[in-house]
C-alpha cells in the first residue's frame, strides 16, 4: 500500500504546488497596477483553478495519509493546517459566512501560516 501512498503524495504535492503558487503571482502582479485586462482575467481563471486544485490535492492527501505507515506531530500538524485552510477557504469563496469576507481572506492569506504549512510538511517527512 506504500506505493498508493507515495503516488497520491506526488499528486497531491504537484497539485499544491501549482495551485498555491496564486498567492505570490498575485503579490508580484499588484506591484504592475493597473493590470492589463487580459491580466485580470487571467488572475480569475486562475483563482478558480486555485481552488479545484487545492480539492483535489486536499483528496489526494487524504489518500495519501490514508495508507501511508509514517506518523508524527509534524505531519499531524500539516494535516490540521491543510483541513483549516482548505475549509477556510470554502467558506470564504462560497460565502457561507455573511459579512466575514475581509476577516477571511485576511486569515486565508497569512504569508506566515503558509510558511508554518510548508516547515510543517517538510518537517513531518524529514523526521522518521
Amino acid at each position: 500500500m506504500e506505493e498508493v501512498s507515495s503516488f497520491f503524495a506526488y499528486i497531491a504535492a504537484l497539485l499544491f504546488s501549482v495551485a498555491n503558487a496564486y498567492y505570490p503571482a498575485r503579490l508580484l502582479a499588484r506591484e504592475f497596477k493597473p493590470l492589463p485586462k487580459p491580466v485580470v482575467v487571467f488572475f480569475r481563471k486562475y483563482l478558480k483553478a486555485h481552488i479545484w486544485m487545492n480539492l483535489v490535492a486536499f483528496a489526494a492527501m487524504i489518500i495519501h495519509c490514508h495508507y501511508s505507515e509514517e506518523l508524527n506531530i509534524f505531519l499531524v500538524g500539516t494535516y490540521i493546517v491543510t483541513v483549516f485552510l482548505t475549509i477556510e477557504g470554502l467558506v470564504m469563496h462560497y460565502r457561507l459566512i455573511p459579512g466575514e469576507q475581509k476577516l477571511l481572506r485576511m486569515i486565508h492569506a497569512q504569508q506566515m501560516l503558509f510558511l508554518v504549512w510548508v516547515v510543517l510538511i517538510f518537517l513531518g517527512h524529514w523526521i522518521e
